[in-house]
């Protein structure tokens, strides 16, 4: 009897083996996604300027490569959020490096069913610089550091846009 126990426990665990096998060959772990930006600068010389901005996360060669605008990186691991700093100088100047290398008087981004702008509001006086960005129909001021666009992704590409590091003015 204990010969056709071990007999009996070795194709269990080889059936169990094979079912682990084939769950973690048939979960796909992270879908490549390209999603199709536009972004329009008001830089603070008084130029606009429009681009595309593009947003974009391939599997190549066991890495994966990201993508943002013109930008590139390649990592070990699916990226789960980008993050894109808006730094006001002085109450004056806006600076997004990702965007651009010159200051800001304003922005605005569609992506992904999200529009996203910075502006000069002259009626927000309690916002620093009186700058208001705006995700959709939310308002949000700058506080005392840096404000931050956060995208977070999921298999199908951009699953939330958060701004942190704002506040959302009293009604």
């Amino acid at each position: 009897m204990p010969a056709r126990y071990n007999g009996t426990m070795m194709k269990n665990c080889i059936a169990a083996n094979f079912l682990v096998l084939l769950l973690l060959t048939s979960t796909k772990v992270f879908a490549d996604f390209s999603v199709e930006g536009k972004l329009a600068l008001q830089f603070a010389d008084g130029q606009q300027q429009q681009q595309a901005f593009p947003m974009q996360l391939i599997r190549e060669q066991g890495s994966y490569i990201f993508s943002v605008g013109s930008q590139q990186t390649r990592l070990n691991a699916p990226l789960q959020k980008y993050s894109l700093a808006l730094i006001l100088q002085n109450d004056q100047d806006v600076w997004v490096t990702d965007f651009a290398n010159q200051p800001l008087n304003g922005f605005t981004l569609e992506i992904a069913e999200h529009e996203i702008t910075l502006r000069r509001d002259p009626q927000a006086r309690a916002a620093r610089g009186r700058y208001v960005v705006q995700l959709n129909d939310e308002i949000f001021y700058f506080s005392r550091g840096p404000g931050q666009i956060n995208f977070v992704f999921n298999e199908q590409g951009i699953a939330e846009v958060q701004v942190k590091g704002m506040f959302k003015p009293r009604r």
